[in-house]
């Protein structure tokens, strides 16, 4: 059976997987389910239509599948696997559709996740963190204090944002970003190496990452884009920086 504390509030409906623990004080309400191995510790409130993968542990005063401000109550939460969701950290439950965060994220001291937004795999969130409603976040980002992804916009994958950076547009994968709004300060080697990419993809991204982000405001060079994307022996992590680049080009333009 569930280790559920008799100063926690679990509602009849609740689905636990036979391991869970519930600590005191906290609250799940009656459409949350929680698979093996979580750990919900005391003074956590789990609402809505929340799920959580197996292995998340849950810390004291978090709150998840909470309705964002103004909006109506029934919106969706889904975690995956092994996350961990530190203290007083806010995720709310998104209503045209699910919030999502994917597995072996780590989300720190009241960090804040908007409605509708969705992470990927592997992520670190330093305390303080706010990813905006409606935003993307792809796999193996990380941020430091105080950083924000505004709402609907994307952050590509082995990104950095460092501290009090505010990313108001798509930022390009492998990055590092820095400022208020961020500009591209280089590629994020520290990450990449700690993931696994070889000397070679590294180099290959520096090159690409030099020339295009050296013009004024650190706005895309348009020409160097259009070569790279033309060329047919490209490097396939750059490909993927050509690709995301010109995608949130497009969406500029759209915007404009």
């Amino acid at each position: 059976m569930p280790q559920i504390s008799p100063k926690s509030l679990v509602s009849e409906t609740a689905e636990l997987a036979e391991d869970v623990a519930v600590g005191p004080f906290s609250y799940i309400g009656p459409e949350v389910r929680l698979d093996a191995g979580c750990v919900i510790q005391n003074n956590v409130s789990l609402v809505g239509k929340t799920t959580l993968g197996q292995g998340c542990v849950v810390f004291p005063l978090a709150v998840i599948g909470v309705p964002a401000p103004g909006e109506a109550e029934g919106g969706q939460c889904i975690l995956g696997e092994a996350n961990a969701i530190r203290e007083h950290v806010t995720i709310c439950a998104g209503l045209d559709a699910p919030t999502r965060i994917g597995n072996h994220n780590l989300i720190m001291i009241a960090s804040q996740i908007g409605a509708g937004a969705t992470v990927g795999d592997h992520g670190i969130f330093d305390n303080y963190s706010r990813i905006g409603a409606g935003a993307v976040v792809e796999d193996y980002v990380r941020t430091s204090g105080f950083a924000v992804i505004a709402d609907g916009n994307r952050l590509g994958a082995y990104s950095f944002v460092a501290a009090f950076g505010s990313v108001v547009h798509d930022g390009p994968p492998y990055a590092m970003l820095q400022g208020s709004p961020v500009r591209v300060r280089g590629v994020n080697t520290r990450n990449l190496k700690a993931c696994g990419f070889g000397g070679d993809d590294i180099q290959a991204l520096k090159r690409a990452f030099r020339e295009l982000f050296n013009g004024p405001e650190n706005q895309v060079n348009p020409k160097v884009l259009l070569r790279l994307a033309s060329r047919k022996d490209l490097n396939p992590y750059v490909r993927k920086l050509v690709e995301a680049v010109r995608s949130a080009s497009a969406n500029e333009a759209d915007d404009d």
